[in-house]
């Protein structure tokens, strides 16, 4: 699979370079007679996670060549160019204007591409800037109408010896050279340019492209394969379609411009630290972490292309393309992520943004959006339910690991920062900055717990009314030639308490019910539909929808913590209340002690596993005898064993307790440090007395998140 993505890359390096060497504007000096000829291919094959409502696909170049020549002052004939998803996924590039006018743009000739060869002299072709055609506002119901600032003419450069696009009639200017793109218009899965200029390259050796960019797709399963057990291997191909096509004749093909690749895979691991109820941890303490890997080297992506301006010719500043460590340090880095097929440094394919054109926004409830500009890189979420009352819950503000220089850099080490938890899971980073540059504060960059014991800064998180809070990670850095796993520490604090009759903070495994809610931790990407500013319905229509979003569909959770009662476990391995027999069952509770242990109270719960004896044989038992604290009627040393106070001893007869019982029993205490005594005697103490102490067991050796004792349960002898 690393070799297959090299050869992406590779194969999209040469495509771009062959394009952009030959992307010239014709001459004034070709044949009359020559035929125009154009063919449609794919700039580059990413992956697209099968997550994804928000997918890139690569780009399409459309390469003319040949043609006739027009004579001056003429006006250049247009055509509608369409372009279909195949499968029929829907387009989700974000909306900037009326009734479907969209982030998809069409750049005629690489425009802004001023390192790039023209023959052209002055600000044509490449070199031209950036022209939009601004024909958003004369979109309505019945279509759009081409403005007077789009129709372009045929004019001549600086030197006269090629044909260019210009305004007006006799112009001196390049015309416009960038078109937005119409979704829907033909089905969710189109989208279309309308009325595009064809100035034919005419000279032999010459050509002329339109590149398609911004093009987003519903990559979900519910549109496209994810391949067999999501593996990738599904893909998503692009059909063409112009009119008339005698203008622009682009040959019938479908082209591949994406192919699904794996999902990504989560995972927690508990058990850090193993809790009770009656120790208190009042410094956050680690108690489990959670873990996201990418499906593939470039799952996780940073919001815009990492780098710096070493990586992007032609930087200007004050752009709405920054890093973290701008952020950081209240500057902006001099990035400008809008050269038409810019590879940047080989970092294109690991960035959420596409082609950025500040020259086209969007305002939507009063938030303005950038073209190409995604709302922030790659969100990793964990939610955690069932967080016991009076326990605190943190997070690390950073992935685990060193930390790269700078947040936000080319640095191949992955890494990822919280977003502060006051800010919603799909809340944008924001599209524009002051010339003096802003710093998100959005972002935890460098919060402080004195008490996270491992060193990391640990973050507490806000728990609602129903035991559930969220922590929401960005990735700031990534390795785009690797698989990459970022991790984060799960710390808890929280009060001793010295009542163990009940647990404050979870049932003890031992009384655990099948089925009991427990408290649990779900990880996804973010944002995902319920937790994000859109609904499953939604997901896979633009608007203004947060850009990347998410599907939840593949179900990563555990247990991040395990907080027991303060519970000692004695077995007594013979007792009889059978035959003329009986055995005297008896627990001290020696938590009073100098040794500064707390003091704890309660009762035990006996377990007794044997035989009836009857005269007609034995039958073989299991009874339970409850302890008093949970009984509404108690009846101590009758139906009960009692509670058992600090420093004292309680005992009960089996006679009373298991009638007829023979066999042995575990007795679990809700305190620390009992200890057991048995006496084994014939009925009024006349021949027999024999004694022993019981043992003390650990019934079970258990991964948090194990519902009950039985489950890999390991008794181990203690003493």
């Amino acid at each position: 699979m690393a070799d297959f993505r090299r050869w992406f890359t590779v194969l999209a390096v040469l495509a771009v370079m062959a394009m952009a060497a030959s992307a010239q504007v014709g001459t004034a000096t070709g044949s009359a007679n020559s035929l125009l000829a154009c063919n449609a291919t794919a700039a580059g094959t990413p992956e697209l996670r099968p997550e994804g409502y928000t997918e890139l696909v690569g780009d399409i170049v459309i390469t003319c060549t040949g043609g006739p020549v027009y004579a001056q002052g003429s006006l250049i004939p247009t055509t509608n160019i369409v372009v279909y998803m195949q499968p029929a996924t829907p387009i989700t590039s974000r909306f900037l204007g009326n009734n479907g006018a969209s982030e998809a743009l069409l750049i005629i000739d690489e425009a802004g591409s001023t390192s790039l060869p023209t023959g052209a002299t002055g600000a044509f072709g490449p070199n031209a800037p950036q022209v939009l055609c601004d024909y958003s506002h004369e979109i309505n119901n019945t279509g759009p109408n081409q403005g007077s600032s789009c129709t372009s003419y045929v004019g001549h450069d600086l030197s006269g010896n090629y044909e260019v696009a210009v305004p007006t009639s006799g112009g001196t200017t390049n015309a416009a050279n960038v078109y937005q793109g119409k979704v829907g218009d033909f089905g969710a899965n189109s989208v279309t340019f309308y009325n595009v200029p064809v100035l034919p390259p005419a000279t032999s050796g010459v050509t002329r492209t339109f590149r398609i960019t911004n093009i987003r797709v519903a990559a979900t399963s519910q549109y496209l394969s994810a391949g067999v057990g999501g593996f990738g291997g599904g893909s998503v191909g692009a059909f063409i379609s112009t009119s008339p096509s005698t203008v622009l004749p682009v040959t019938f093909q479908t082209i591949n411009v994406g192919v699904v690749g794996p999902y990504m895979t989560a995972a927690v691991s508990a058990n850090k630290t193993a809790f009770t109820q009656c120790v208190a941890h009042l410094n956050a303490t680690l108690s489990a972490t959670v873990s996201f890997t990418e499906g593939f080297a470039t799952g996780f992506k940073t919001r815009v292309v990492p780098g710096g301006a070493a990586n992007i010719p032609g930087t200007t500043t004050n752009s709405p393309n920054y890093t973290y460590a701008a952020e950081a340090t209240n500057t902006l880095a001099p990035y400008n992520q809008n050269i038409p097929g810019g590879l940047y440094g080989g970092l294109a394919s690991n960035s959420e943004s596409g082609f950025i054109f500040p020259g086209l926004t969007g305002t939507s409830s009063s938030t303005t959006y950038t073209a190409g500009l995604a709302d922030f890189g790659t969100r990793l979420k964990a939610v955690f339910t069932n967080i016991p009352a009076g326990l605190t819950l943190y997070v690390s503000t950073t992935s685990t690991g060193t930390a790269p220089s700078p947040v936000g850099g080319t640095s191949a080490l992955p890494y990822a920062v919280l977003v502060a938890n006051n800010s919603g899971e799909g809340t944008s980073d924001g599209s524009s900055f002051g010339s003096s540059g802003t710093p998100l504060t959005s972002k935890v960059l460098g919060y402080t717990f004195a008490g996270a014991a491992d060193g990391l800064n640990a973050y507490p998180l806000a728990t609602d009314s129903t035991g559930k809070a969220v922590a929401v990670w960005e990735v700031t850095n990534a390795n785009p030639s690797a698989i990459d796993t970022m991790t984060f520490n799960v710390y808890i604090a929280y009060t001793a308490t010295s009542s163990t009759t009940t647990n404050p903070y979870g049932l003890p495994i031992t009384d655990l019910p099948l089925g009991a809610p427990l408290n649990n931790v779900a990880l996804s990407f973010a944002p995902e539909p319920g937790g994000g500013t859109f609904t499953s319905a939604s997901a896979a229509t633009a608007l203004s929808s947060p850009i990347p979003r998410f599907a939840n569909v593949n179900n990563y959770n555990g247990r991040f913590v395990s907080i027991n009662l303060c519970q000692t476990t004695l077995l007594y391995p013979f007792v009889t209340g059978a035959a003329g027999f009986d055995t005297g069952i008896a627990v001290a509770n020696t938590s009073m002690d100098p040794f500064g242990t707390v003091t704890q109270t309660g009762s035990c719960k006996l377990y007794g596993y044997g035989v009836t004896v009857g005269t007609s044989g034995n039958t073989a038992i299991s009874s339970t005898v409850p302890g008093c604290d949970t009984l509404a009627n108690p009846l101590p040393g009758t139906n009960c064993f009692a509670v058992v106070p600090p420093g004292q001893v309680m005992s009960v007869m089996a006679s009373a307790v298991l009638t007829n019982f023979q066999g042995y029993v575990i007795a679990v205490c809700n305190f620390q440090y009992a200890h057991g005594y048995a006496a084994v005697t014939d009925l009024g103490l006349r021949n027999l007395w024999s004694s022993y102490l019981a043992l003390e067991v650990s019934p079970y050796s258990l991964p948090v998140g194990s519902p009950r004792s039985g489950a890999a349960g390991i008794e181990m002898l203690v003493h």
